[in-house]
């Protein structure tokens, strides 16, 4: 990689670090909206129907077509082991926003569970570093 590869790939990390988290809560949001507009519908045709037709549905197959573009330039740009980490945090935003838009209760398990993952990404950074 040329000079100039690498200084882009060094600048464009903390945007990465942000769009690979950021994606996973939008597919869970969009996710949870999917599942909450076709609950009550027994599964079947009828359902698949409903499915394909639901701008929730949509919207979450489009967002995962983009989430996989940017797994793919976080792939080109990082190692895997420098890459994988990121996901992680959106396991942690997830419960977030699942207090936050859903109001859904967050157990004392889920806190530490927490952070022991941003303690593990935490880590696992400083293994790269130093690598």
């Amino acid at each position: 990689m040329s000079a100039l590869g690498l200084s882009r790939a060094r600048a464009a990390r903390p945007l990465l670090w942000i769009a690979m988290p950021a994606m996973a809560v939008i597919n869970q949001y969009l996710a949870e909206r999917t599942a909450q507009a076709l609950m009550g519908q027994a599964f079947g045709l009828g359902w698949l129907a409903a499915a394909i037709r639901s701008p929730w549905v949509q919207g979450w197959v489009a967002c995962e077509i983009v989430t996989f573009s940017v797994w793919m330039v976080v792939l080109s740009n990082l190692s895997l082991s420098a890459a994988f980490p990121m996901t992680a945090l959106g396991y942690v935003l997830v419960i977030g926003m699942g207090w936050t838009v859903f109001g859904e209760p967050v157990t004392l398990a889920e806190l530490a569970g927490g952070a022991a993952i941003l303690a593990g990404v935490w880590l696992l950074g400083e293994g790269e570093a130093r690598a």
